[in-house]
């Protein structure tokens, strides 16, 4: 029963948005309490919508904030945990418990995943640098498919 509010938005919301279209402004509030504005504009950025009581999102968010890899691709990895029934407090002790490298953020009610147009759980969106949606990934996906969309091809 508490999870009714972000199944009810997962199971009625819009696809996700399109590549090429302006990315949504993303105000977040920290895990230690306030709000912060992440500038998407001047370098690329990976927003990952995840929850915490998602069996699949944890091990997929822990490979996207610790992979070597994917911080040598210069991508800002932004995990934005959804959590409309959990408590900061234990977000906070699950957050620390893992140990990952890069702050947490909440969407405490679900506006930057509406205004995403989050459908699934996980999904990452990258953003260029021009703060432009480049690609969504729904869903959880290997490695290689990660790198794929993040390491830049060199033409010729």
């Amino acid at each position: 029963m508490l999870y009714l509010p972000i199944l009810l938005r997962l199971v009625l919301a819009e696809p996700a948005l399109r590549p090429g279209t302006p990315a949504p402004p993303v105000v977040v509030q920290r895990l230690g309490g306030g709000t912060e504005t992440v500038r998407l504009k001047g370098h690329r950025h990976l927003l990952v919508f995840f929850a915490s009581w998602c069996r699949r999102c944890p091990p997929y968010v822990s490979y996207l904030t610790r992979d070597p890899s994917v911080r040598r691709s210069g991508v800002e990895v932004v995990p934005i945990d959804l959590l409309p029934s959990e408590l900061p407090g234990d977000v906070g002790r699950f957050w620390t418990r893992l140990g990952h490298p890069v702050p947490l953020y909440l969407d405490r009610y679900g506006e930057i995943a509406d205004a995403y147009q989050v459908t699934d759980l996980p999904t990452a969106v990258l953003i260029s640098a021009d703060g432009r949606v480049k690609a969504v990934l729904v869903g959880v996906h290997g490695k290689k498919d990660v790198l794929r969309l993040l390491v830049p091809r060199e033409n010729g």
